[in-house]
C-alpha cells in the first residue's frame, strides 16, 4: 500500500475515499471526502472523533474493543494499587536516600509497619464499570475472546477487567457507572455497584482507592474534582486511565498538598504530553506514565479494521460489535 502526504492529494482523490480509519486527525481533514461512509477510531477512544465538526452526524463512527488492551490495563491499575497499599514510591525514596542506590544502600525496615494492609482491608472504587456482566469462563479465555464475543459488555470493558484482577486478589471492589448498573451481577461477583449522579458521593466516600476508565464525556469531564477528592477517605490514592480532561488538576495538586490524597498513578493528561512545567512530575507523591497503561494491539486492531472495511465495501454497512453511541459519548 503507498503512503502519500495528505497534502499531494487531489480532489479526485479525497472523492474515492469511502473508509477512513484514523487517529486524532487535524480539523477538516474527513470533511474533504464527500463520499465517506464510515470513520473507524484506530484505538478504543473517540472523544477527537466526537469533537464538533470533525465527523458529519450522518456518518457512524467505529472503535477497537480489544479484550488484550483491557487485560494490560487492568494489570496498570493492579500494580498502581499495591504501590500505594505497599507505600512503594516510600519504599523506593527511603532506600535510595538523595544520592541513589549506588552509594545510599539503606536496608530501611521502618516503614513496614505503615504498609501492612492485607487486601480485602483497601477499597477500591472503580469508575466506569458499566453494565456489569457475569464471565463464567476462565481469565485467559475471557483476553482470547473474539471482538464480536466482547460485543455484548463493549461497555466498561476496561472497568470490568480491572474489577476481575482485583476481585481475584482479594481487594474490596466496588464499582461506579454513569447510566447503569447489573446489581444481581455485582452482588454474585462479590462487589457492590453504584450507578448515576445521585449515588456518587456514597460510592466515594467508601473508598481508600479510586480508580477512572470512564470514557470522555460532557458528563465525565472533570469529574475528578475538589468535590468527589473530598468524599474519598483521607489518605487515599487515585489512579486516572481514562481521559485527561476527567481530572481536575488543580483540585488533586490541592488534595496531595494536604495529604487528603496520598498517592496518585496518572497515565492521561490534558494536554499531551504533560507539559514540562507542570507541577505534577516533581510531586513526590505523583508517579507518571505516558498514556502507555494499554496500548492498542496490533493484530486484533487490524482484524476488526479489516472486517469492518469488508462489510462496508460490500454494501453491508459497518459491523454492529464497535459502534459508538453518539448520545453517550463511546
Amino acid at each position: 500500500m503507498p503512503v502519500v502526504d495528505a497534502d499531494d492529494l487531489a480532489e479526485e482523490d479525497w472523492q474515492r475515499v469511502t473508509f477512513a480509519a484514523v487517529w486524532n486527525p487535524p480539523p477538516g481533514l474527513l470533511a474533504k471526502c464527500p463520499n465517506l461512509q464510515v470513520v473507524q477510531s484506530l484505538g478504543a477512544g473517540v472523544d477527537s472523533l466526537l469533537a464538533p465538526g470533525q465527523v458529519p452526524e450522518q456518518l457512524p463512527i467505529t472503535r477497537i474493543v480489544d479484550p488484550l488492551m483491557a487485560q494490560r490495563m487492568a494489570t496498570w491499575v493492579v500494580w498502581g494499587v499495591i504501590n500505594y497499599q505497599r507505600k512503594m514510591e516510600s519504599t523506593q525514596q527511603r532506600s535510595a536516600g538523595a544520592v541513589g542506590f549506588d552509594t545510599c544502600r539503606r536496608w530501611d525496615l521502618s516503614i513496614e509497619a505503615r504498609s501492612s494492609r492485607d487486601n480485602a482491608d483497601v477499597a477500591v472504587g472503580v469508575m466506569g464499570l458499566g453494565g456489569w456482566r457475569h464471565v463464567s469462563s476462565s481469565p485467559s479465555a475471557v483476553w482470547r475472546a473474539t471482538p464480536l464475543a466482547w460485543h455484548a459488555a463493549a461497555t466498561g470493558v476496561m472497568g470490568q477487567a480491572a474489577a476481575r484482577q482485583l476481585l481475584g486478589l482479594g481487594y474490596s471492589v466496588s464499582g461506579w457507572s454513569r447510566t447503569s448498573s447489573n446489581h444481581s451481577a455485582c452482588t454474585a461477583a462479590g462487589m457492590r455497584c453504584y450507578a448515576g449522579e445521585q449515588q456518587l458521593e456514597a460510592f466515594a466516600r467508601a473508598q481508600d482507592v479510586v480508580v477512572c476508565l470512564l470514557p470522555l464525556t460532557e458528563q465525565t469531564t472533570g469529574i475528578i474534582n475538589a468535590r468527589l477528592l473530598s468524599w474519598l477517605r483521607p489518605g487515599c490514592a487515585v489512579i486516572n486511565g481514562g481521559r485527561g480532561r476527567q481530572l481536575a488538576e488543580p483540585d488533586l495538586l490541592a488534595a496531595l498538598d494536604r495529604g487528603q490524597v496520598e498517592f496518585a498513578l496518572l497515565d492521561v493528561f490534558d494536554p499531551e504530553p504533560l507539559p514540562p512545567a507542570s507541577r505534577l512530575w516533581a510531586h513526590p507523591r505523583v508517579r507518571i506514565t505516558p498514556h502507555v497503561a494499554s496500548m492498542t494491539t496490533m493484530e486484533t486492531a487490524a482484524d476488526q479494521i479489516a472486517s469492518n472495511y469488508h462489510s462496508v465495501a460490500a454494501g453491508k454497512g459497518p459491523l454492529p460489535a464497535n459502534l459508538v453511541h453518539r448520545g453517550r459519548g463511546y
